[in-house]
């Protein structure tokens, strides 16, 4: 989802036309629009006052996070410490040989982007 699908999503979230989260944000209605489209890059410091109004991250806005209360590392340390992870690690040993090799070529996939 691009960042201007991820501000109507949170913008229709709170109930808010275009114009009032414009207005939130000090920008020209059309200028809003635009962004919403996709066809305006936003600023710097638009992004973090998006951002800040809708409540949300700018990581999630630019589509670092898919959490959008969640900054990316505050994701993955989520990620990292979710007590479903511990235990399916624990149960590795027991994984088959074809699940372990299949898990292996994952891994490496996942290592050479």
């Amino acid at each position: 989802m691009d960042i201007g699908n991820r501000i109507i999503q949170l913008r229709e979230r709170k109930n808010w036309s275009q114009r009032e989260l414009a207005k939130r944000v000090s920008l020209n209605v059309s200028v809003m629009n635009r962004i919403e489209l996709g066809e305006r890059p936003v600023k710097g410091h638009e992004l973090s006052q998006i951002a800040t109004i809708l409540e949300t991250t700018t990581d999630y806005l630019v589509g670092r996070s898919e959490n959008p209360s969640m900054t990316e590392n505050e994701e993955f340390e989520a990620f990292r410490n979710d007590p479903s992870l511990e235990r399916w690690y624990k149960t590795l040993p027991e994984s088959s040989e074809e699940d372990l090799r299949r898990l292996k070529r994952i891994w490496e996939a996942f290592k050479e982007e």
